[in-house]
């Protein structure tokens, strides 16, 4: 009887044994091995006379390297304007999906096919698009007696034209986690705001607003993460140029650690955006996740 009530529960641990052996394998060996090497020197010059313990050198030398602190600004500056023009038309879109319209399913199905898309499309598609020659954009505007936009080769266009691009495909997503909030919300609220004569700006902003706040901290949080670390639309529009103009966090650590066989370095420029990460997450759920807005 011992015997088959200790098999009873260990059974279950046996069970996901194999994820969990694939989970190390994949994630936590690879995330450990990359901690280890912040803390060493290892380049592919140096690396066969032995990989040195460095401490703390990779992330203090971070803080003074203007690549890096390019590259974090180039991020953060992205990071506000497509967050902030993607909360904006998905906060619109989904109010309008809201209402009573006629086909409003069918408008719900169309908004969501460019979340559909894989990041490579995305990226390869807006690369024809942004074409300087055979582009569809510069081919109607030189059509209309425009002059033709150099879209991703002068660093102001470029910055612009990733945002535009991102903010075209993830705008639809956006708005369907606030849909899914404003479908939640209770009724008898707004029924009383109604009788009491709430115009509807008063009503978005002092009952949808504050209601909405555990998905709005949802949005935001995802997107945050999302965009801090984005990597393939950028990489496949510009490569992070030109002159850097678009060169985020996650191309910079590509950069020196596949490109210049720095692993080190990039393995701190790494755990050093995770923390930031981190500390950004934390801020928003204070900030947001509070009471009040």
């Amino acid at each position: 009887m011992e015997l088959r009530r200790i098999i009873k529960r260990v059974e279950p641990y046996l069970y996901i044994s194999p994820a969990l052996f694939a989970l190390f394998i994949i994630l936590v060996y690879p995330l450990g091995y990359s901690f280890w090497l912040s803390f060493h020197d290892w380049t592919i010059q140096t690396f066969r006379k032995g990989v040195h313990f460095v401490g703390f050198d990779n992330f203090i030398n971070l803080t003074t390297n203007p690549e890096f602190l390019h590259s974090l600004w180039v991020t953060f500056k992205f990071m506000a304007f497509a967050i902030s023009l993607e909360f904006i038309l998905g906060m619109i879109l989904a109010l309008l999906m809201n209402e009573d319209i006629k086909g409003r399913n069918f408008f719900r199905a169309m908004i969501l096919l460019p979340m559909m898309c894989t990041n490579v499309v995305v990226g390869l598609t807006w690369r024809l698009l942004y074409n300087h020659q055979f582009g569809i954009l510069n081919y109607y505007l030189v059509d209309w007696g425009f002059q033709a936009v150099p879209w991703l080769s002068k660093q102001t266009t470029a910055f612009i034209s990733l945002v535009i691009t991102d903010v075209w495909n993830t705008t639809s997503f956006v708005a369907l986690l606030l849909l899914a909030g404003l479908q939640s919300l209770p009724i008898e609220p707004y029924e009383a705001a109604k009788i009491d004569g709430a115009t509807g700006l008063q009503v978005f902003r002092y009952l949808t607003l504050p209601l909405l706040r555990p998905f709005i901290l949802v949005v935001l949080l995802w997107r945050m993460i999302d965009t801090f670390r984005i990597f393939d639309v950028p990489y496949i529009l510009t490569a992070g140029g030109p002159a850097r103009a678009t060169e985020t966090v996650s191309i910079y650590i590509y950069r020196y650690g596949f490109k210049n066989f720095n692993l080190s370095f990039a393995s701190a420029a790494s755990f050093t955006m995770i923390i930031i990460m981190m500390l950004m997450a934390g801020g928003f759920i204070k900030i947001i996740g509070r009471r009040q807005i």
